[in-house]
C-alpha cells in the first residue's frame, strides 16, 4: 500500500514503520486485480473510525478507548475495507474483498478486534438488515467474540442509544440489523442471509457445515465479509482450517487467483529459534504490548522445562503447525528453474522416466528427465498428466485448482469416462520411448502392475525398476531433485500442474537425513503431488545411472 495513503488515514511515518516491521509471513493480497479496483482512503478511513469508536472491555486496558495497533490498520483493516471497485450491475462501489483469513499466534487481540469487525459490519457498513454472526465450534467460544461485542456496545457513547443488547442478540432497530452467536448448523438451517461473520478459532471447527451454511448464506448480500481469525491446528489434513490456510498460501504463492479472497499469516518458520526473541518478534505482530515479553518469556521457559509442552508452544505463542511432515520446495527457488522446455526438440536424448497412477479416477503423472544440452543445465523435465473428464468438475470443485483452463491449455489430458485411461497412458509412454533414449521407468508398485507389463512387452532395453514409497526408495530421487533446483542445474518448463504439484508437497525426514515425500489422503485432501512424485522417481533412475568410462588416451 502507498505511503500517502497511510499517511492519509492518520498514520504517523513511525507507525507506517512499525507495521512494516511487523510485516506478516505470508501476505494474500490480489484486491487490485479486481476491474476497476481501487484503494478508497474514505472507506479505510469510515472502518478504522468505527471501531475506534468502542472501548477496550477486558485488563489492564478496560474502558480505555480502543486503538488499532499500526499493524492492525496496515495489513487488516485498511485492505480489507479500503479496495473497492464498481460493480457493473449495482451502479456504484462495493468492497473487492469477500473473505478474510487472519492467522495469528494467540493472546494478539484476536477477540477484540473480531468483535469491533463485527460491530462496524452490524452498524457502519451501510448495510440495512444486516445479519452478522460470531461463529465457533462451541457456544462457548462463538459467545466469546459476541460477549465482547456486546460489552463494547454497552460502553460507547455513540452506540449506546441506536442498540438493544439482549441476552442472545444485538438489535438495531432502525436498520433492522442483528449480531448473534451461532455454533451449531441446526441453528442455521440454511436460513441465513449473511452480511458479516466472525468464524473464531477455525482450527478446532470438526466439521465444515457451519462455514459453508455462513459462505452460502451471504449470496443475497452486495458486499458480504466472513473473517476467519485463528491460530494454528495439530497438522491435520483435509480439515476446514487446513483447507483455508492452504489456499491463502496457494494466492500469496500466485498458484491461485481470487481477488475477493484475502489472508495473512504470522507464524515462526520451520529454522527459527523458538525461544530467541526475534522469533517471538516475528510471530507476534502486537508482541511488547500484547503479548507482554514476560508472558513469553514464561511461556518459554515452561517449554523449555517440560519437553510435552514444546509442541503446544511452537503452536498457540509461535502459530506453528507441529506435525512430522514439512513443506518441501520454496516457490521462488521453484519458479527460478522454469526455463523453456521444448520436447519436441528432444529426439533421441538420454532420459529417465518415472510414472505415478491413481488407483481409479484421480490424477496420474508421467515425467520424464532428459539430458540437456543448455549450458549449465543437466536436465530438463517433461511432465504429462490424465485426468477422467466425467470427475473433473467435482475436483476441481474439491482442489479449487483450474483443471478445465489447464486442459484446453494442453497440460493436462482428459480421457473419457469416471476412471483414468491406462490405455491412454501406456501409449504415450511408449510413443515418448520411441522418441527418446529412455534408459529407464520407475513407478510406484501399488497401481502400476498390468501397464507396466503391457509397456515392457512393447519397448526394448528399457528397464522398468519398481521403486518403494519409503525413505529408502524415494529418499536418494528426493535429494537429487532438491541438489539440482538449489543449484539451478535443472528446468522443468513451468508447467502449472508441476507447479501446483511442487506446491503442495511436504516431506518426512526420519532424522538421519533422509527424506521422502509424504502422499495425501486424497479423499480429504485439496493437495496433489503426483507429478513431484513421479519426478523423484524418475530421478531415481538418473541417480542410479551407470557413469560412462573414460576413454583412455595412447601416450
Amino acid at each position: 500500500m502507498p505511503r500517502a495513503d497511510l499517511l492519509a488515514l492518520g498514520l504517523s511515518e513511525e507507525e507506517i514503520d512499525q507495521a512494516a516491521a511487523s510485516r506478516p509471513l505470508v501476505v494474500a493480497n490480489q484486491a487490485s486485480k479486481a476491474p476497476g479496483a481501487y484503494f478508497s482512503v474514505e472507506a479505510a478511513s469510515r472502518a478504522i473510525k468505527a471501531i475506534q469508536s468502542f472501548k477496550h472491555t477486558k485488563g489492564r486496558w478496560g474502558a480505555s478507548p480502543l486503538k488499532l495497533a499500526p499493524w492492525q490498520i496496515v495489513w487488516v483493516i485498511a485492505p480489507v475495507f479500503g479496495w473497492l471497485w464498481v460493480d457493473p450491475e449495482l451502479g456504484h462501489s462495493v468492497r473487492v474483498i469477500r473473505s478474510v483469513w487472519i492467522e495469528v499466534p494467540r493472546k494478539n487481540g484476536k477477540s477484540t478486534l473480531s468483535s469491533g469487525i463485527g460491530l462496524t459490519l452490524l452498524l457502519a457498513d451501510r448495510e440495512h438488515g444486516a445479519e452478522v454472526y460470531a461463529a465457533a465450534g462451541s457456544l462457548p467460544q462463538a459467545e466469546r467474540v459476541f460477549d465482547d461485542a456486546k460489552r463494547m456496545a454497552l460502553t460507547s457513547n455513540a452506540v449506546r442509544g441506536r442498540v438493544e443488547v439482549l441476552r442472545g442478540a444485538i438489535r438495531v432497530p432502525r436498520t433492522g440489523g442483528v449480531f448473534r452467536a451461532l455454533s451449531k448448523i441446526a441453528e442455521t438451517a440454511h436460513g441465513l442471509n449473511v452480511s458479516g461473520a466472525i468464524v473464531d478459532e477455525v482450527h478446532v471447527h470438526k466439521k465444515r457445515d457451519l462455514v459453508d451454511a455462513i459462505e452460502t448464506g451471504t449470496g443475497a448480500r452486495d458486499q458480504p465479509l466472513v473473517v476467519f481469525i485463528t491460530t494454528a491446528d495439530e497438522g491435520e489434513e483435509g480439515s476446514i482450517y487446513d483447507e483455508k490456510h492452504t489456499y491463502t498460501r496457494r494466492l500469496a504463492e500466485g498458484v491461485v487467483e481470487d481477488p475477493g479472497h484475502y489472508g495473512v499469516i504470522w507464524a515462526a518458520e520451520e529454522g527459527d529459534d523458538p525461544f530467541s526473541e526475534e522469533t517471538w518478534r516475528k510471530a507476534n505482530p502486537g508482541l511488547g504490548v500484547s503479548p507482554s515479553l514476560a508472558y513469553m518469556r514464561r511461556e518459554a521457559q515452561k517449554a523449555k522445562s517440560t519437553p510435552s509442552y514444546f509442541p503446544t508452544f511452537c503452536r498457540l505463542s509461535l502459530n506453528r503447525r507441529m506435525r512430522a511432515s514439512t513443506r518441501w520446495l520454496p516457490m521462488p527457488l521453484w519458479d527460478e528453474n522454469a526455463g523453456m522446455v521444448d520436447d519436441k526438440k528432444f529426439r533421441y536424448r538420454r532420459a529417465w522416466g518415472g510414472v505415478d497412477l491413481s488407483a481409479v479416477s484421480d490424477l496420474s503423472a508421467w515425467v520424464m528427465a532428459v539430458e540437456s544440452r543448455q549450458p549449465g543445465v543437466q536436465l530438463e523435465l517433461i511432465s504429462r498428466f490424465w485426468l477422467p473428464e466425467e470427475r473433473i468438475d467435482e475436483l476441481e470443485a474439491q482442489t479449487q485448482m483450474p483443471l478445465r483452463q489447464w486442459a484446453r491449455e494442453g497440460f493436462l489430458t482428459l480421457t473419457e469416462g469416471d476412471a483414468i485411461d491406462y490405455d491412454a497412458i501406456e501409449k504415450q509412454i511408449i510413443s515418448d520411448c520411441r522418441r527418446l533414449d529412455v534408459q529407464r521407468i520407475s513407478y510406484d508398485r501399488m497401481f502400476a502392475g498390468q501397464l507396466v507389463q503391457r509397456v515392457e512387452s512393447k519397448t526394448r532395453g528399457v528397464d522398468l525398476v519398481p521403486v518403494a514409497q519409503t525413505y529408502l526408495g524415494m529418499g536418494p530421487g528426493s535429494k537429487e531433485l532438491e541438489r539440482l533446483l538449489r543449484e539451478g542445474q535443472i528446468r522443468h518448463g513451468g508447467n502449472p500442474v508441476l507447479r501446483w504439484n511442487a506446491s503442495c508437497v511436504e516431506i518426512y525426514t526420519d532424522g538421519n537425513d533422509n527424506i521422502r515425500p509424504v502422499k495425501p489422503d486424497r479423499s480429504k485432501s485439496s493437495a496433489r503431488i503426483d507429478g513431484i512424485a513421479a519426478a523423484v522417481m524418475a530421478m531415481d533412475g538418473y541417480v542410479r545411472r551407470p557413469i560412462k568410462k573414460a576413454r583412455a588416451i595412447s601416450a
